[in-house]
Parts: structure tokens; C-alpha cells; sequence
């Protein structure tokens, strides 16, 4: 989307304000109900008024909030996916050694069977480098949305994800 620029990966529960003078203003804390958000939209729209370019990004992909208070008209929506294992049973020998290499325990090998959880998978892709019968290959998983638009002059992000998943650092970046 023209006139918003990646600007990197903060955390959860923080949102990131950036104008067109290259400031970056994190608005973060570890609680709820701290104010973040009242804070950060009310800045957003006070850095807009004094005809500054600039971006919000709601980071709190669990439960963003920055909608209510800008009102944005959404522009575009992206699905954000992550890569997880398939395994190729016709190739698999049963070694273990993907099971073995997940700390996770998003792939465990029981006698000839191999199991995956894609909901616990980070996507590290070390099961896949680790089979020496390339029987692993990287699928796409939706984890949730990006969505990006515009409110009274500010550009506005935010990631939503999906109920049930715990990979919100993929969407955040």
C-alpha cells in the first residue's frame, strides 16, 4: 500500500507510531488497560493534524483496538500465512530425527507414524533440513489478516489473529 513503509517487529500489547520526519514513537506496556491505545490513536491524530504523514500500526494482533477510536476505511486486507510441515509418507523411513530436532513437539515420530501440529509449529523449517529422505516439505497455515487503510490522515495497520493460534510474532512482522 503506497505511503506505508515496513518498519519492523516491536512485540505484542505495543503499537508504533512513525511520522514521515523518521520518528518512531512506541507506545508499549506489558498490562492491559494501561491507556496504550487511547494514547497512541489520540498522537496519531494530533501528529495528522499538524499535516505530518503519519502511520499507525496496532501490534496488539490478539485484540486490536486502535479501529474503534480511527475509524479507518480498510483498503486492502492480506491473509498472513506461516510454514509448517507435510510429511511425505511414500518417502519417510521413520528415522526420527525431525521429532528429535523440534522443541516444540510440533512433529513426533511413534514406530512408522509421524504426527504433526501445525498450531504448534514455529516455522523454523529444521525438521525439513534434518530428513535425509526430504520426505518433509513447508505448507502454508493461515495464522490470521493484515489490514491496512486510512483515517482522517493517518495510514493505519493492524494484524488479527486467528482464534486459537499462538503465533502472533509471524503476523506482528
Amino acid at each position: 500500500m503506497a505511503g506505508l513503509q515496513k518498519i519492523g517487529s516491536i512485540g505484542t500489547n505495543q503499537i508504533l507510531l512513525r511520522t514521515m520526519l523518521d520518528m518512531k514513537i512506541a507506545i508499549a506496556s506489558g498490562k492491559g488497560g494501561t491507556g496504550k491505545t487511547t494514547i497512541a490513536t489520540n498522537l496519531a491524530c494530533s501528529i495528522a493534524r499538524m499535516d505530518e504523514t503519519v502511520q499507525y500500526l496496532d501490534c496488539d494482533v490478539e485484540e486490536p483496538n486502535g479501529h474503534i477510536f480511527l475509524k479507518p476505511d480498510i483498503e486492502e486486507t492480506q491473509n498472513v500465512t506461516i510454514g509448517v510441515p507435510e510429511v511425505d509418507t511414500e518417502l519417510c523411513n521413520g528415522c526420527g530425527k525431525c521429532g528429535q530436532l523440534c522443541q516444540y513437539s510440533a512433529i513426533i515420530c511413534l514406530k512408522d507414524t509421524v504426527m504433526t501440529f501445525e498450531q504448534l509449529c514455529h516455522s523454523c523449517g529444521g525438521c525439513m533440513a534434518v530428513c535425509p529422505q526430504a520426505a518433509i516439505k513447508e505448507k502454508q497455515r493461515k495464522i490470521g489478516i493484515a489490514e491496512f487503510g486510512r483515517a482522517d490522515g493517518v495510514y493505519y495497520g493492524a494484524g488479527k489473529l486467528d482464534i486459537g493460534t499462538i503465533q502472533s510474532p509471524a503476523l506482528i512482522k
